[in-house]
């Protein structure tokens, strides 16, 4: 498993004040703050090419809920779907309770026999 943690300005979100404008707009304009947040990113392998990566992101103002965002990167095997990215957003104070969910739940599956061991 590897794990890494940075604060970042992040400048892709959608600007505060409408659409981002023309390029030759963005040389003259002024500043505008929009986004700015603390990370930590880990994966974990799952073959030798492949491996589960999460984020997870709070933004330094603002209501501060945590942005999960999970993907795989590497081959699957043919009669797999391929994941993209899953996002998820968790109110703040409530990252335990979710985490506890998802381990309840494979527990329960496996109990159940909806998944193997």
């Amino acid at each position: 498993m590897t794990v890494s943690y940075v604060r970042l300005v992040n400048d892709n979100m959608k600007r505060p004040n409408g659409p981002t404008p023309p390029p030759d707009q963005t040389r003259t304009g002024t500043y505008e703050p929009e986004h700015s947040e603390s990370q930590v990113s880990g994966s974990v392998a799952v073959g030798r090419e492949a491996r589960w990566y999460a984020t997870l992101a709070v933004a330094l103002t603002g209501d501060q809920s945590i942005l999960v965002t999970i993907e795989r990167l590497g081959p699957t095997t043919p009669d797999t779907p391929e994941v993209d990215e899953i996002a998820l957003v968790i109110p703040p104070g409530e990252v335990d309770a979710v985490v506890a969910l998802l381990q309840g739940l494979v527990a329960h599956a496996r109990r159940d026999r909806v998944l193997g061991a």
